[in-house]
């Protein structure tokens, strides 16, 4: 994934003119979901909140495909450090910075998903 493919912004930033911008107000149960544990929010398979998978597949679709999305948290008044590696995500109460962290996992799944497909025709973990 770009580096660049996804900013998180708050409430007094403002999106990039050449992005899709993104409220996570939009996300029905994405809030509820990203409040709870590390170990609970970042098992996407298992959450019960169908519109929640499918918010982040889409963004996850979509930033595979090239574009660039701008995700508006509420819980910020400015943000633009996504945390990179799985133990500063961990700590982390930004929703904005954790649904960044859930699509970057699923575009990578999408991407070996892919490269297994051409490789070999299947795709197992």
């Amino acid at each position: 994934m770009n580096q660049n493919s996804v900013k998180i912004i708050g409430l007094k930033d403002k999106s990039r003119k050449d992005s899709y911008l993104f409220d996570l107000n939009q996300a029905d149960g994405l809030k509820r979901i990203l409040n709870r544990d590390f170990d609970e929010w970042s098992n996407f398979d298992g959450w019960e909140s169908i519109s929640a998978q499918q918010w982040i597949f889409s963004r996850a679709l979509e930033v595979h495909r090239g574009m660039k999305i701008d995700i508006k948290c509420d819980c910020c008044e400015y943000n633009v450090i996504i945390p990179s590696d799985c133990e500063n995500i961990k700590k982390e109460q930004c929703f904005g910075k954790k649904s960044a962290y859930m699509i970057e996992k699923v575009v990578n799944e999408i991407v070996l998903a892919k490269e297994r497909r051409e490789y070999d025709g299947t795709y197992s973990v």
